[in-house]
């Protein structure tokens, strides 16, 4: 096994890394190890990162992240005693800008989740008679149970994707998330949402006609039974928005969804440890973007109410 092979294969077994992670990774290190023609040196990580920006056009965030990869690379020769030093280490990053999350606006997604569920709007017994009805009517289901529970918990796209029945405890209105490096934590669920669930459990039983059993079983299916996969949650949530007219413009993705959520309860006053948590953030420095939002709600507070804060005639208050 070469030296690539061997580094993706310490950070499935050890780091447990996700399988998306680890594409990304053997990707990189590829195209790096073809350029580089295998030479590890700080000329040959510089003259890719040139590569990368002049000729393949990629943004400095895009490029970073090559370096950091390239980098986690030589610390494991270095470990493994094949390298001597980090040669990436000695290559200065491209500046980035820093960029706020999108973030959908609370009014919008109270109103989002105020509409009725497809199951609330068929008649079974009428509407449901061929194979393309019951089909068109389970996607309308699932799509809007995948925003909910995108919304309402700030879980990542992968950890909606491995949920299992067994995670979802109505009873303790909690769910069980498995997120990265496998820690394991728990969200609460609102009343709402527990509700969005079990009207697409019903979905599941009245549409796709399979009994569920097993709580090892996935929470969420396809329409053939089957785990969901990333293309489809990523469809799902662009066509559920896109419905909803210009509350939802731009972007629509599970990751807007999560900085929706997050930046919701922090307008609420919720504390950044609790945010950390609930997210499952590693560190609380991934946490503190979401200040923003309180920032610019503070900034709304102090040209309305401060006594030196300008009117709309443009004069200071008395």
């Amino acid at each position: 096994m070469d030296g690539i092979g061997k580094y993706i294969s310490y950070i499935s077994s050890q780091r447990r890394y996700s399988v998306r992670t680890r594409e990304i990774y053997s990707y990189i290190l590829e195209q790096f190890n073809s350029f580089s023609e295998g030479v590890i040196s700080a000329v040959s990580v510089r003259n890719y990162q040139i590569h990368l920006l002049d000729e393949e056009g990629l943004s400095p965030r895009t490029v970073n992240l090559h370096l950091s990869v390239i980098s986690s690379y030589c610390k494991f020769l270095i470990r493994e005693g094949t390298l001597q030093s980090n040669p990436a280490s000695l290559v200065t990053r491209p500046r980035q800008s820093k960029r706020l999350p999108a973030f959908f606006n609370s009014t919008a997604m109270a109103a989002y989740m105020a509409q009725d569920n497809a199951l609330d709007r068929r008649d079974f017994e009428l509407e449901l008679g061929t194979e393309a009805e019951r089909k068109d009517t389970y996607w309308l289901c699932l799509r809007r149970a995948i925003v909910c529970t995108l919304f309402c918990t700030g879980m990542r796209r992968a950890e909606l994707i491995s949920l299992n029945l067994r995670d979802f405890d109505c009873g303790r209105a909690v769910m069980h998330v498995r997120g990265k490096g496998d820690k394991m934590r728990e969200i609460p669920l609102l009343p709402e949402l527990i509700e969005e669930i079990s009207l697409y459990l019903q979905s599941v039983r009245r549409l796709v006609d399979a009994d569920v059993k097993d709580v090892s079983d996935p929470l969420f299916v396809t329409y053939s039974r089957s785990r969901l996969y990333p293309v489809l949650v990523d469809r799902a949530v662009k066509e559920e928005l896109g419905r909803s007219g210009k509350d939802f413009a731009g972007r629509k993705s599970p990751h807007v969804l999560r900085h929706s959520f997050a930046t919701g309860l922090m307008e609420e006053g919720a504390d950044l440890n609790s945010i950390k948590e609930v997210l499952g953030h590693a560190n609380l420095a991934a946490t503190q973007v979401y200040t923003h939002s309180s920032i610019k709600a503070l900034k709304n507070i102090y040209e309305q109410a401060h006594p030196r804060a300008t009117n709309k005639g443009g004069k200071h208050g008395d």
